[in-house]
Formats: structure tokens, sequence, C-alpha cells
């Protein structure tokens, strides 16, 4: 069996790109003005970079090769989750009270099985790291208890990879649907996450190096 540890930039790109395509609708109705508006903007932003830091011919086509091999490495869902989407979930999420959202990432698989608290998520017999229990309350923002709330959670293993993005783990290892009991109460059972990288062998980690920037993630369960 194919070890975990093997997997590529390319192929787990590939996963989260799929996903996408299968998990998201698209609800028409953006009027052309917006799409004119926003695109434009974009387009201006990056047309006043190039202006403002006189970039080269070499600079300008080692972005268009970039941007290339973004697309044949299928991380367009990585590079957008790791770099833009927190501002969209800030927009969306600028008049909620309470806990404010969080993207879901680009690992994210929905319809994972469904559990009790207390629960205990899926895991192997083997599974290697240091045990978790993960508990809490969920309650309104006037703080009533919400009974039978969903806490969806998923997170890396104690090598940092997914299941269903690197080889070698059962399909649904450490992902769950936790269902809360009458009082709002949660109890699970995991394993510690560990920190892990973006995937570097790929076009965004092909960005970090050149930056300069750091790949870490930090050790979460989502």
């Amino acid at each position: 069996m194919t070890a975990e540890t093997q997997a590529t930039a390319a192929s787990s790109g590939a996963g989260a790109t799929a996903r996408f395509r299968e998990n998201k609708h698209f609800a028409a109705g953006t009027s052309q003005e917006r799409v004119s508006m926003l695109a434009g903007r974009v387009i201006k932003a990056i047309n006043d970079t190039v202006l403002d830091e006189k970039v080269t011919y070499d600079e300008y086509n080692a972005l268009k090769a970039w941007l290339i091999r973004v697309g044949e490495d299928g991380e367009w869902p990585l590079f957008l989750d790791v770099w833009v989407e927190h501002s969209v979930e800030e927009v969306a999420n600028s008049a909620r009270h309470g806990s404010k959202g969080s993207i879901e990432g680009p690992y994210y698989v929905p319809a994972a099985p469904s559990l009790n608290t207390p629960a205990t998520l899926p895991m192997r017999d083997d599974e290697p790291g240091t045990p978790l229990l993960f508990q809490g309350q969920v309650t309104s923002v006037a703080g009533k208890p919400l009974a039978g709330a969903l806490i969806e959670l998923w997170h890396a293993d104690d090598l940092g990879f997914y299941s269903q993005f690197a080889p070698g783990l059962p399909e649904w290892n450490l992902r769950g649907s936790i269902i809360a009991d009458a009082q709002g109460n949660f109890q699970i059972n995991t394993m510690q996450p560990a920190p892990y990288q973006i995937p570097t062998d790929g076009a965004c980690g092909a960005l970090i190096a050149a930056a300069g920037w750091h790949a870490w993630r930090p050790a979460t369960c989502t």
C-alpha cells in the first residue's frame, strides 16, 4: 500500500479541485455590471502593481509560468483558501453575532460519518499520536443550549496528512459529524493533530520559497 508520506501536491491538489467541483453549487444572477466592476478592480490592481513596481518581462513571464503551473497542479483551491478566502469569510460574517465563521479550507469533505456524543472519531487501530478529548457546549448568543447541534470535525493526523488527500489513509480517518446532546454538550475523542506544511512540491510551495515565506500551518481541529 502506498504510504501517506508519499502524498504529492499534484495529487492532493487534484483531489481538492475535484471536491470543489462536486460540492459547490453557484447561484446565477450576478449582474453584468457587478462582474465588470469586480473584474475591473482586480485587473486594475494588477496593472497598478506592474506600473508602480516596474515589473520586467522576465518577472511577468515567471508569473505567467507560475499561473499555468497552479492550474496543472490543481492548486487553485489551496491558493485561494490560504490567501484570499479569509477576507470573503470576514465580509460574509461582518454582521454575525457570537462565534465568527471560519473557512472550510481545501480539505473539507461533506457527509462525514454521523456520531452521537460522546463520540470517537474514526481512526486506525494503531493511530499514532497523543489522545485528545475535545469537549464543550453549543449555545445561542443568549446562552440557551442548542439541543442536537451539529459539530463537524476534521483534522490532519499526527504526521500532518488529511484522509482522502493522502494515500494509505482510511476514507474517513479523523473525520466526523457529531450530534450534541439535549443540553448542547459534546465530547469528542480523537488524536492531537500535528502542525503541517502547505505542500512544498507544487506551485504554492514554489511561491512560498520564492517569496521567503514559511509554509507551516497550525495544528488545529476544524
